[in-house]
């Protein structure tokens, strides 16, 4: 009887895992699609800017190690809700579970502090352009840094996660799932760690939406100027030493021969195009923020919603389901769109781009 009992339990849990499978059918097809895209963009950015590009720059150069982390984070993170939705509640692979979710972590916070190194350099340059600049190694020792600490912050979710049992009480069934477990009999330290880890994210985002609005508030500010005061320098021309022309913009008075005009004149439309450069990539990382802060607070909702009770998304409707683990995977989507702000921001990459389809096809 007792064996019986078992058959149909058995039954049961692998109908109920079935079923969810399915529904979650169109999420699973989505992150097969997530995987394809941010493989392709990402590593076309890599290869442009590392191998394309004659000449390296400063500005440009957070880029490349972003895209690596983006390709990264498509795979690991999309992999990981891809074992989910084929075993929503038959989950029992605990060092599968345990691997997958400190990667996860690992690969989207990677992501999410690059851009806070990203926009303290570029509030550095815009804000702050009399100051001391990131030097080359700075900025190698600020990739360095953040995938470190990222790393030593991941590895407490090894002990956190775990395969936990829930229970549908209308089947009368149990399955398992990987989620937050206890740790030595008690819920303490998940709770903590969680907290910390939150309360991590959501400074983040503080972080970069103060750092981008002031960042934002400049370059306007600058684009204002440019516009109202395009005939604010006067010019005094006299023959008297040989045609000699002063020029006096705000305080600062610039005198220059005849012969060196035509020089002065291309050196400041090349100083223009070069800050014009540099704005243009301020507001394109300025973009990729926005697009990871739209992505990344409805999947950091859910994950408060689940953390709260993981049965909640269990016994929805069919596409409250789908709808709670498109949610729970959205942030994915700002690792693959990001290649494509790139080449709409950065004229450079878009004409490499161009011109390297171009001798494939």
């Amino acid at each position: 009887m007792d064996n019986m009992t078992i058959v149909v339990s058995g039954s049961k849990l692998e109908q109920w895992n079935s079923r969810l499978a399915m529904v979650l059918l169109p999420n699973t097809i989505m992150l097969f699609i997530y995987i394809v895209l941010g493989l392709l963009g990402n590593s076309a950015v890599i290869y442009i800017y590392k191998f394309r590009f004659r000449q390296s720059s400063h500005d440009r150069f957070f880029i490349p190690y972003l895209a690596g982390i983006d390709a990264m984070a498509c795979v690991i993170c999309s992999s990981a809700n891809l074992i989910i939705n084929f075993n929503p509640v038959l989950y029992t692979n605990a060092i599968l579970c345990k691997s997958f979710f400190m990667l996860s972590q690992f690969s989207g916070s990677s992501s999410a502090l690059m851009l806070t190194i990203i926009s303290v350099q570029r509030f550095r340059r815009i804000c702050r352009p009399f100051k001391p600049k990131m030097t080359l190694r700075n900025k190698r020792l600020s990739v360095f840094c953040t995938l470190l600490v990222v790393f030593l912050a991941s590895i407490p979710s090894l002990f956190t996660t775990g395969i936990a049992p829930i229970t549908n009480t209308r089947l009368n069934v149990t399955g398992y799932v990987c989620a937050s477990v206890e740790v030595m009999g008690s819920n303490l330290f998940p709770f903590v760690y969680n907290l910390v880890v939150l309360t991590i994210c959501v400074g983040n985002l503080f972080v970069l939406c103060t750092l981008y609005v002031m960042i934002g508030k400049s370059i306007y500010g600058r684009i204002k100027y440019r516009k109202g005061v395009k005939t604010t320098a006067m010019c005094d021309f006299s023959s008297s030493d040989g045609l000699s022309e002063s020029c006096t913009r705000k305080t600062s008075t610039i005198s220059v021969t005849q012969s060196s005009a035509i020089p002065s004149s291309s050196h400041r439309k090349t100083c223009r195009k070069m800050k014009m450069a540099g704005n243009r990539l301020s507001v394109m990382f300025l973009v990729i923020t926005v697009v990871y802060i739209v992505c990344f607070v409805p999947t950091l909702i859910v994950i408060v919603w689940d953390s709260l009770d993981r049965n909640v998304w269990l016994m929805k409707s069919n596409l409250e389901i789908v709808g709670f683990r498109s949610a729970y995977s959205l942030y994915i989507i700002n690792n693959i769109v990001n290649p494509i702000i790139y080449g709409f921001f950065d004229k450079a990459l878009r004409k490499e781009m161009i011109a390297w389809l171009s001798n494939i096809c």
